[in-house]
């Protein structure tokens, strides 16, 4: 069949009829077939992974070759993925790549990525990429993407979409990074309270999940017990009484 689709199959990637011929190709295809995608393809994977249809194909490759046929497609993303992870479709390319391929393969990518993981972490595209970063990558990665963050974990923890990675920072986080990340929260910061994270739909999502990890259970009781009534009037206020059970004192 991919002597027969030719020089065609590059074209077809792109088109929203044709582009299922490939994927359907990619799935079936077996021993050198599969080196003849990566002919077609290489030299071109920044315009499939922004391609509405060629990002699916790409992903594909991904998820089908094997990783020894792949190292041309982390090569082309080699400086640009800070760029793409901010993309509507290029942000799918990448989570594949962390997630189906050896870290020896993504390493150079998910440097640049941690390296701005407090950047990308506020784009609605960005912060998906983070968090699989978060649940891929190596530990040393992770712990990098943590102090990226925590300057402005606070302000981060409010924030529609980066509220998202620092929830899931704190699932993978060691215990150690996990008590770091309650204890800056717990304190706030000059503009933003603790009671104002509680009020926020991320930041209530996360205080939650800090009380299911057992982390500063009384501390932030204490720090809330005498919001209970502007907690009260919010909906995710309301949450967060019911996780700290804020209805009385808590015991000291």
């Amino acid at each position: 069949m991919l002597d027969w689709l030719g020089s065609s199959l590059r074209a077809m990637a792109f088109s929203e009829e044709a582009h299922a011929i490939v994927l359907a190709a990619i799935t079936v295809a077996i021993g050198s077939d599969r080196n003849r995608f990566v002919e077609v393809f290489q030299g071109h994977v920044l315009e499939l992974s922004i391609s509405k249809y060629g990002h699916e194909v790409l992903v594909k490759l991904i998820e089908t070759l094997p990783p020894s046929l792949l190292g041309f497609v982390t090569d082309e993303l080699a400086s640009q993925a800070v760029t793409v992870a901010q993309h509507k479709h290029g942000c799918d390319v990448l989570g594949s790549l962390f997630t189906y391929c050896p870290w020896s393969l993504t390493s150079e990518l998910a440097t640049e990525i941690a390296g701005e993981a407090d950047h990308l972490a506020r784009n609605w595209q960005g912060k998906d990429v983070v968090k699989s970063l978060l649940e891929y990558g190596s530990p040393d990665c992770r712990s990098m993407i943590i102090r990226k963050l925590m300057p402005q974990l606070v302000r981060l923890s409010v924030d529609r979409a980066a509220s998202h990675a620092v929830k899931q920072a704190l699932e993978f986080a060691d215990e150690s990074e996990q008590l770091m990340m309650a204890q800056s929260l717990l304190q706030g910061s000059k503009t933003i309270s603790t009671t104002d994270i509680a009020c926020s739909r991320g930041g209530s999502s996360i205080l939650q999940e800090i009380n299911y990890l057992g982390l500063c259970h009384t501390e932030f009781q204490l720090r809330l017990i005498d919001a209970v009534a502007r907690l009260a009037n919010c909906r995710f206020g309301r949450r967060t009484i019911t996780c700290f059970g804020l209805h009385s004192s808590p015991a000291v």
